[in-house]
């Protein structure tokens, strides 16, 4: 049994090289999709800021649209301060909140992660991952992106994805042939029926996730990127996963879906 490590770059790249007869897996955040052009949580919670800002403030300039500009976001943070009603700045609270208070309707906070997705292309760290899995490295791709750049990455490198998501969940406990690669949304897919961004949808998620999470790695290592651990009811069964090596590519900043 191998103990839970946190590995700077440069030691996961020696030890990965060391456990290539390993099967290894993949818990993917939204960091990871960046570099594909999709904009991160980070990004996502101060658009949600600057819309609520201008939907009440509807005499205010074009100059609070810059949403990006550092001047802007304090002058919106500033406003949303004096209402006495969102969290903190930079709480753990923000996202799922502004997520709701933006887009009270689950349909149109789909169609918000569908608008940041479209004409998006898997960035090169994706066809490498598809590589790794052609080799049986990687056996499966577990996420919590909803934009499903790795589905779309293994059939333009002629693997076979798995699809599995809250709206086909009983697909987990299916055989593995060598040329599939499983591929596991844990907050859903914006091509099906359900998606999980708010505090009680989060804390919702389906428990046959998190037990396969922690079951399928009893004999594999887990490796971690990009995530920011916003989803509790995820992050804290991840410990329990007896053979994960983990990297923390990025944290609070880069975390999107």
């Amino acid at each position: 049994m191998k103990e839970n490590l946190n590995l700077v770059y440069d030691a996961f790249l020696r030890s990965f090289k060391r456990n290539t007869d390993v099967p290894h897996s993949i818990l993917l955040g939204a960091g990871a999709s960046i570099s594909s052009g999709i904009q991160s949580a980070y990004g996502c919670i101060w658009e949600w800021k600057k819309d609520i800002y201008l939907s009440k403030n509807i005499n205010a300039s074009d100059y609070f649209k810059n949403y990006k500009e550092d001047s802007v976001r304090k002058s919106i943070q500033k406003w949303l301060d004096s209402q006495g009603e969102f969290p903190e700045l930079d709480s753990n609270e923000e996202y799922s909140f502004f997520a709701e208070k933006a887009y009270p309707i689950s349909d149109d906070r789909r169609k918000y992660f569908l608008s940041l997705i479209e004409n998006k292309e898997p960035y090169i760290g994706y066809k490498l991952l598809c590589l790794l899995a052609e080799h049986n490295i990687i056996k499966s791709v577990w996420t919590t992106n909803f934009d499903g750049l790795i589905v779309r990455s293994a059939h333009q490198n002629k693997l076979t994805p798995i699809e599995i998501n809250l709206d086909n969940i009983d697909r987990i406990y299916r055989n593995q042939s060598n040329k599939e690669l499983l591929a596991i949304s844990f907050h859903g897919d914006y091509k099906f029926s359900s998606l999980k961004n708010t505090v009680e949808e989060l804390d919702s998620k389906n428990e046959v996730f998190i037990e396969h999470l922690s079951n399928y790695h009893l004999d594999k290592n887990l490796i971690i990127i990009g995530y920011s651990g916003r989803d509790r009811s995820l992050i804290n069964r991840i410990p329990r996963c007896s053979a994960s090596e983990v990297l923390e590519e990025s944290l609070k900043t880069d975390g999107f879906h």
